[in-house]
């Protein structure tokens, strides 16, 4: 039985050269701001293990760089 569309929490995931696109940068960087663990890591898929980006995680990543931006 399919619940009505008000009740299912379906949430849009994002790719990573996505989100790369929309932050302005390359997939390379942004994966390198992974592995540098400069960013979170996003929650990744349970069966393929693709990162599953959020526009939540979008945000967080901004707030990450306009903090850094404001220290320099």
């Amino acid at each position: 039985m399919m619940l009505p569309a008000e009740d299912r929490h379906e949430i849009s995931y994002l790719r990573t050269g996505q989100v790369a696109e929309i932050l302005g940068i390359t997939k390379k960087t942004l994966k390198n701001w992974l592995k540098a663990q400069f960013i979170p890591e996003p929650v990744r898929h349970p069966v393929n293990r693709y990162r599953r980006w959020t526009l939540q995680d979008i945000e967080s990543i901004r707030r990450i760089l306009s903090e850094r931006q404001g220290a320099r």
